[in-house]
């Protein structure tokens, strides 16, 4: 594992938020503080990557102090915390210093997907926007389909039996509408995923690659390399969600070798982790940027000709609902290496 990040948590941070980032699947160094303004010496000291603050009811002081701090450490990222009630003042707040917002309580995987879009330098707005975006996308494209595709099926009962171009037709058109209710299946289980678990059981990730493997196209030249333990990478979630992961994780990595990039998909079980890495080096990705590396078809801006636009983001969101994390970095100039870690 990479060296732990360290975090700072500081003001009246509630003890299970903390709790909830010490038990992050890389496991950060977490220490608290009381007073951004009292502790600067203190905090110069420890020199987190990451502040995570809640502010006073009289912030103007804090707020200064915490300006400071970006303008003498630039890369340092700042998270404030805030209840729902409280977001629209602590937004402003948040835009003077350059941080993001994270309301509490929160919900499953919003710790991780805000703590990973701070240390990249992220400025996507928060998942929930995606999310609701495709949950209504589905739900546009649904019923005028559905209607579609039951004019289409009654066309074709109706048709004479020795006409076989018309009906070759008709299925072509079919086929067309499978595809575009399978792009509709997958918004809606990306719009559910990100709660969480529907259901829960024993699930062996292993075996969910196995099965996307097995589920490839037969006709697919180039794919990436996939490296799996001989023992099984048990975990407790959501069967369904875990093998949609499974198979947009393959897909994506098979996308980028048949974009050019020498890809592999590994799997690992490691400190009651599951580890799912996707490393990937080739000219396609020297222009990868990281903070973008999750967002909705921001590979495909690069990656011309791949139908794997929202592959990432699915992952990702599966991975988050099930507390778990996705961390993204550059190996070299043209190389990065994606990790989608969950609790075993």
């Amino acid at each position: 594992m990479e060296r732990s990040v360290r975090i700072a948590v500081v003001g009246g941070v509630a003890d299970d938020l903390v709790g909830a980032l010490r038990q992050l699947p890389l496991r950060p160094e977490v220490r608290c503080f009381a007073n951004v303004c009292d502790d600067t010496d203190s905090l110069a000291r420890y020199q987190p990557e990451l502040l995570l603050v809640q502010l006073g009811p009289e912030p103007a002081e804090e707020v200064g102090a915490l300006r400071l701090l970006r303008q003498l450490w630039p890369a340092l990222a700042i998270v404030l915390v805030t209840s729902p009630e409280g977001e629209l003042q602590q937004a402003a707040h948040a835009t003077r210093i350059g941080g993001r917002l994270l309301l509490y309580p929160h919900a499953p995987g919003q710790l991780a997907a805000v703590v990973e879009q701070a240390l990249q330098g992220s400025d996507r707005p928060r998942a929930e926007v995606f999310v609701d975006l495709a949950h209504g996308i589905a739900d546009e494209i649904n019923n005028p389909l559905m209607f579609l595709s039951g004019h289409l099926q009654l066309l074709r009962a109706g048709l004479d039996p020795t006409d076989a171009a018309r009906r070759d037709q008709l299925d072509a058109a079919m086929q067309g509408i499978a595809r575009i209710q399978a792009s509709v299946d997958r918004l809606r289980l990306l719009s559910v995923a990100a709660g969480g678990p529907q259901r829960r059981a024993r699930v062996d990730l292993a075996d969910l690659v196995q099965q996307a493997i097995a589920a490839r196209p037969r006709q697919q030249p180039e794919q990436a390399a996939v490296d799996l333990p001989s023992a099984p990478c048990v975990l407790d979630g959501d069967p369904e969600q875990l093998a949609a992961a499974a198979r947009a994780a393959l897909e994506f990595a098979d996308g980028l070798a048949r974009g050019g990039a020498r890809a592999e998909l590994s799997l690992l079980l490691r400190a009651g982790i599951v580890q799912l890495r996707l490393a990937a080096a080739g000219p396609p990705l020297e222009q990868w940027r990281l903070p973008q590396t999750f967002e909705p078809y921001y590979p495909s801006r690069l990656l011309q000709g791949q139908s794997h636009g929202l592959g990432l983001f699915l992952v990702q969101t599966v991975v988050l609902g099930h507390r778990g994390q996705a961390t993204a970095r550059r190996t070299g100039r043209a190389a990065i290496t994606i990790d989608f870690l969950l609790p075993a």
